[in-house]
């Protein structure tokens, strides 16, 4: 057997179908996983729903790639470890309508959504999502499983530490650092490096949880 399954049923999951058939590819979708008993044998935007995690370890799934289109950069992670140890491929996902500039390095399953922007010389970890509408500027680096949400904007020179997350709509001006698990909370506008799991908001962004670096 070949072709994609999607883990996860919930918003994401069902906007990584739409984005892989806009791409051209829909037909190669065989379904979802979903941990979640009580949604295997349904259908989900018209696909069904095929198991959970276990469905990979059988020897008759052969040759199929995976999207982990889960929001939890934490969940996220720990999926893309379960399927290192089956020796399952990711699939990446990049919308036709995204800007991938020059020089940019994208991630094996990385979800690049409808108008995201990789400016040049760019580079994304493994399970990295950008999503719609979101901006990255210059010699930017995003770490393993981080998830940049809708209309965030990253100037020049920001790194973003595996599993961080950045919330809809936040700012963060160039050379700035983005610690590991740390939260950028939505609307932030972040001027100053933020410290391993820590949660900053405002504008300026302040630690609500944490410390700043």
């Amino acid at each position: 057997m070949s072709g994609i399954v999607i883990v996860g049923t919930g918003g994401m999951g069902r906007e990584a179908a739409a984005w892989i058939a806009d791409a051209g590819r829909g037909d190669s979708v065989l379904g979802f996983l979903d941990d979640d008993p009580g949604t295997h044998g349904t259908e989900v935007a018209g696909l069904p729903v095929l198991g959970g995690r276990e469905w990979l370890a059988a020897d008759a799934q052969g040759d199929v790639e995976v999207v982990v289109a889960l929001g939890g950069p934490a969940a996220r992670a720990g999926f893309v470890g379960h399927l290192d140890a089956l020796d399952r491929r990711l699939a990446t996902v990049v919308h036709p309508s995204a800007s991938i500039g020059p020089r940019c390095e994208v991630g094996q399953g990385a979800i690049i959504c409808p108008g995201a922007v990789l400016t040049c010389d760019v580079t994304l970890g493994r399970a990295v999502i950008v999503n719609y509408g979101a901006m990255m500027g210059h010699d930017g680096v995003l770490g393993d499983a981080v998830f940049v949400a809708p209309g965030a904007h990253l100037a020049g020179n920001v790194t973003v530490r595996t599993q961080a997350d950045v919330g809809i709509g936040a700012s963060v001006i160039q050379g700035v650092t983005v610690g590991e698990r740390a939260v950028v909370g939505a609307g932030a506008v972040v001027i100053r490096d933020v410290a391993p799991d820590s949660t900053v908001v405002g504008v300026p962004a302040r630690p609500i949880r944490g410390g700043a670096s």
